[in-house]
């Protein structure tokens, strides 16, 4: 009886212990985006363009004003939100992402696997859009990554991250 107790109680402790790890591995990769964030939009203004597209073929989010290029990013797809399932798609497991915007994240499924981290080894799982912006910041984190974006549609949210960033020749 002593052995099951001590079973049970040293299976609740790494538990914990792991809910611990994890809460300090966000809350890191949070002050990472965040700081990068902030850098970004003080350099390259990003929130006033009139507009962004996003280009899978070069892997690119171009920002531009008056129907010309201002800052050009290389971006990698992290996932997708669904505002009806109310679930989470790594960009890895979506066959509608090409693989050059998403050939880098087999990185962040590796670490997750190597640290027993199910949230980035499952390839959907229910999720919200605080969930969505962790695993966008894991990512930052892990590809150390510029910065991050978000793009909305009608039923959801695509999370990437700016893996690269300049001014387009006639930008600035």
């Amino acid at each position: 009886m002593k052995k099951l107790f001590k079973s049970l109680y040293d299976s609740l402790n790494a538990n914990q212990s792991k809910a611990t790890q994890w809460k300090a591995f966000v809350t890191t990769a949070h002050e990472y985006l965040s700081k990068r964030q902030k850098s970004l939009i003080k350099e390259y203004k990003i929130g006033e363009y009139e507009r962004f597209d996003w280009d899978q073929e070069n892997g690119t989010l171009v920002f531009s004003n008056n129907d010309k290029p201002v800052v050009i990013a290389k971006v990698q797809f992290v996932g997708s939100l669904s505002n009806q399932t109310k679930t989470w798609l790594w960009s890895w497991a979506n066959g509608v992402f090409l693989e050059n915007v998403k050939n880098r994240m087999d990185l962040v499924k590796e670490y997750g696997e190597e640290h027993r981290y199910k949230e980035l080894t499952k390839a959907k799982w229910y999720a919200n859009e605080a969930e969505g912006w962790d695993m966008t910041s894991i990512t930052a984190y892990l590809l150390k990554a510029k910065g991050a974006y978000r793009t909305s549609a009608e039923n959801g949210y695509t999370y990437m991250v700016i893996t690269d960033i300049h001014w387009a020749k006639d930008g600035k």
